[in-house]
């Protein structure tokens, strides 16, 4: 194999299937990959090809193609018409790769004059750059789960630093999985995400049939070699079903008998599919399993390739592409009836006001072999008075607003919304709102996607406040201040405290308010509720929205978030206390990878700027002490998410935060709590009612009794008109 320098960057830039076919452009030669074979001999395609590819039912074949030295993206229909290009940089684009949902196509590109991991819709909208180091990055594998992205790492000088990596689907959290010092390449994930299979090497390009194919677990552990021949074996992907691994083998000296083999998932059945006079590699299977599709072409060629399809077992070969170009790294669109879909179970639902609660059925259909998730949000268009009758339900006195995330396990196919309803006692007649299924994950959404809930009257005409009933009263202050139903022994005890005053007005009356005070005071609020705004204060500081805002955070933001972090939890009951800790570190790792978040705070922001900027916004709670602790967390490096999630929370959870911001949510929490609305919404106009209870609270030092503010609030006509006239 002739190793002169103008003959390796000939086959690197000419993108030659020669390429080893296995190491391909990220583990040639330091050759190979420099800068300057980026832009080198690089010609417009015809305009003319180039259009937004519609999305529809699939599945398609991305793939890449190479004329005249310039590397695009195309995608096409499976039987090879509607042949469609996506990207048109003067740059190389290729190695394309499909999320698990189809709707997005994550790949490698030279553009910015280093090779970088970029994602683009289906369509080749909205390109974008998710990595950005001096490593070359290449090789691209999204994990069927829809969360991570494997990739190739390393030094261009050196391929032996050629590492498998994998970091979050939006470029954070870089995690090396593989160190080794030889060159590991081509990742591929099993079908339930929990582990990779690759090639693997020596420390050199040169010695090509060394590699043979791996397989580690997603976090890296547990290295198994399921390979072991004489000759190259490379380019794995593993088969829908998981029980079988597609890859490339044979001689890389004398590259046109490198064919096509399937094996067993653990390396036996080594079976050979083709057999020709030409290259055939980069298998890819379809998303059924039934099909593979696959580069084949002419070594003595090095400009042309075509892509084909065969039979699993390597029968009815079928040409797809036929031109003058170099075709290959195809690969099949999972789409939306490969992994399943999810929806409601009926497009309308229907509760008596009588019930506690009305349940929502949400079922899922198709591929179920993996977990998946949708968030579910309710929703209505009813004015703020509750005695207004127009058949629309409000979330101020007829229900509770419902949001969060329903997570289907695999093989789970059914799922129920539990949403508590509010018996007021007005004669309204039948009242309706909506609930809304979105951002599915692994999984697209299936019809209907929302419904439309309604609560029957059970009132012919207006009652009696039941405000003042001690049950009603108890309950609601769980539903305002836990999002939840009552535990029987929390249920007993709050209402046993107002029952035992008898008929005794002053007592009740002071009991009324010590039960409502300490639901804002219980250790479940304090863990939950108090904790997002905490978490809002210290991420963002207050909320700039109107200008010189009192507080960090809104109704809507306050109630998803809370309903999050104490999903299930009951404080005291059994496991309690685990199922809270787990929720709130699921709570922060999924806090830091919101967008808003990475905005202010960017995965190449130092460990000293991302503490000072959390204490900045929390008002300088920190001490130097603390701060140093904080930065030497990191380790250097602000990338790792957990760590975020660990600094951020550690920030939040500071004693001296707790205690400056303690007055100001307990304002907050009457309005949130009480009123359900944000303190500067109509009635108001602005926070002068806010400050005001605040400058009180703060004169009383924090006795909300001598202050009054508790009282005031729960007989204030605003609150009782919830519930009653």
């Amino acid at each position: 194999m002739p190793h002169s320098t103008s003959r390796r960057r000939s086959l690197v830039c000419s993108a030659v299937l020669l390429m080893l076919m296995f190491t391909s452009i990220l583990t040639m030669s330091r050759q190979s990959f420099v800068p300057s074979c980026v832009g080198q001999n690089l010609q417009p395609l015809n305009n003319a090809t180039l259009k937004h590819a519609a999305v529809v039912a699939g599945p398609k074949i991305v793939f890449g193609r190479v004329v005249d030295g310039n590397h695009d993206i195309f995608v096409m229909d499976f039987d090879g018409s509607n042949e469609t290009r996506l990207t048109t940089h003067l740059g190389y684009d290729d190695q394309p790769k499909w999320s698990p949902d189809g709707s997005k196509i994550v790949f490698m590109s030279g553009r910015d004059g280093n090779f970088e991991i970029y994602s683009m819709n289906a369509d080749g909208t909205s390109q974008t750059r998710l990595t950005n180091n001096p490593a070359a990055d290449g090789f691209p594998a999204w994990s069927p789960d829809g969360t991570r992205i494997a990739f190739v790492s390393g030094n261009l000088e050196a391929p032996g630093t050629f590492e498998i990596f994998v970091m979050n689907a939006n470029g954070t959290n870089r995690t090396q999985l593989t160190n080794d010092n030889l060159v590991d390449g081509v990742p591929a994930w099993s079908p339930d995400s929990s582990a990779i299979v690759f090639m693997s090497g020596t420390t050199t390009v040169f010695d090509p049939n060394s590699f043979e194919i791996f397989k580690i677990n997603a976090d890296g552990s547990n290295r198994t070699r399921l390979t072991t021949n004489t000759v190259v074996d490379g380019q794995p992907a593993y088969s829908p079903d998981g029980t079988k691994i597609l890859f490339a083998s044979g001689d890389a000296i004398s590259p046109n008998g490198i064919e096509i083999f399937v094996m067993n998932s653990n390396g036996t059945n080594r079976t050979q599919l083709t057999n020709n006079s030409v290259t055939d590699a980069f298998p890819a299977w379809s998303p059924d399993g039934t099909k593979i599709v696959f580069a084949s072409g002419s070594i003595a060629d090095e400009t042309t390739a075509e892509l084909f399809t065969m039979n699993a077992d390597g029968s009815n070969r079928t040409k797809l592409t036929n031109n003058a170009f170099l075709d290959w790294f195809p690969n099949c669109q999972t789409g939306p009836a490969s992994i399943g879909q999810i929806q409601l179970s009926a497009a309308t639902f229907t509760a008596a006001e009588g019930t506690t609660t009305l349940n929502v059925g949400v079922t899922r259909t198709g591929d179920s072999s993996t977990a998946a998730t949708v968030n579910y949000a309710t929703s209505d268009t009813a004015a703020n008075a509750c005695n207004t009758t127009n058949g629309q339900a409000s979330s101020r006195c007829d229900y509770l607003r419902t949001l969060g995330t329903l997570t289907f396990a695999a093989g789970e196919i059914s799922k129920s919304i539990s949403i508590s309803i509010v018996d007021d006692v007005y004669a309204e007649g039948p009242e309706n709102f909506t609930i809304t299924l979105s951002n599915p994950i692994n999984s697209t959404l299936g019809a209907p996607a929302s419904a439309t809930l309604t609560i029957t009257d059970n009132e012919s005409v207006t009652g009696t406040n039941p405000i003042d009933q001690v049950g009603f009263f108890v309950r609601q202050h769980y539903l305002d201040f836990l999002n939840r139903e009552p535990d029987t022994d929390g249920f007993n005890f709050w209402t046993n405290q107002i029952n035992s005053c008898g008929t005794d007005a002053q007592c009740i009356e002071l009991k009324r308010i010590n039960v409502s005070g300490a639901f804002f005071l219980s250790i479940e609020f304090q863990e939950t509720g108090y904790l997002v705004y905490r978490v809002y204060k210290v991420a963002f500081g207050n909320l700039t929205t109107p200008p010189g805002a009192p507080v960090p955070i809104m109704l809507s933001d306050f109630l998803r978030d809370t309903q999050k972090i104490g999903k299930g939890v009951v404080v005291n009951a059994p496991g309690a206390d685990a199922l809270l800790e787990a929720n709130k570190v699921a709570y922060l790792l999924a806090f830091v990878q919101r967008p808003d978040f990475v905005s202010a705070f960017p995965p190449g922001m130092s460990p000293s700027d991302f503490v000072m900027q959390l204490n900045t916004r929390a008002g300088g709670v920190l001490s130097p002490a603390e701060q140093t602790n904080l930065i030497n967390m990191f380790a250097g490096s602000t990338a790792d998410l957990n760590k975020r999630a660990q600094v951020l929370r550690a920030v939040a959870e500071d004693t001296d935060l707790r205690n400056a911001e303690f007055n100001k949510a307990f304002v907050l929490m009457q309005y949130f709590g009480y009123l359900r609305r944000n303190p500067n919404e109509a009635p108001d106009t602005n926070f002068d009612g806010f400050n005001f209870w605040l400058g009180k609270l703060n004169t009383f030092n924090g006795n909300f009794i001598n202050a009054e503010m508790v009282k005031a609030f729960l007989i204030s006509g605003e609150y009782r008109q919830r519930f009653g006239p």
